[in-house]
């Protein structure tokens, strides 16, 4: 997710300095952005951690994995119950953030 400070034209900017500028420069800006997206990573890991322990309250209250629940509710096994409605938001969620450290991974290891 780009802030609206990072436009189109900063991204430009950035790829030519990375395939035009002096090597010092390349390795600092690429140093730069890994450390940027470690500190979201770290984000991202820190936000997962309360919706963990709330699927794993979950679960462990319906006797019944994310994954069943979510295939359960979908086919409309469960019905419309609040309770059911909020883990299905907790665990979209998850899957949402668990993409994005995903994402993070690859541009820091690549």
């Amino acid at each position: 997710m780009l802030c609206p400070i990072m436009s189109t034209e900063y991204v430009s900017a950035l790829k030519f300095q990375l395939t035009h500028g002096l090597e010092f420069e390349k390795k600092y800006i690429t140093s730069t952005m890994n450390k940027m997206f470690k500190v979201e990573l770290d984000m991202v890991m820190r936000e997962m951690k309360p919706i963990e322990i709330t699927l794993s309250e979950l679960e462990q209250r319906h006797n019944m994995s994310s994954d069943i629940f979510c295939d359960k509710f979908n086919a409309g096994e469960l019905g419309d119950d609040r309770e059911y409605i909020k883990w299905y938001a907790y665990k979209d969620t998850h899957i949402k953030l668990t993409e994005r450290a995903n994402e993070i991974t690859k541009l820091t290891h690549a």
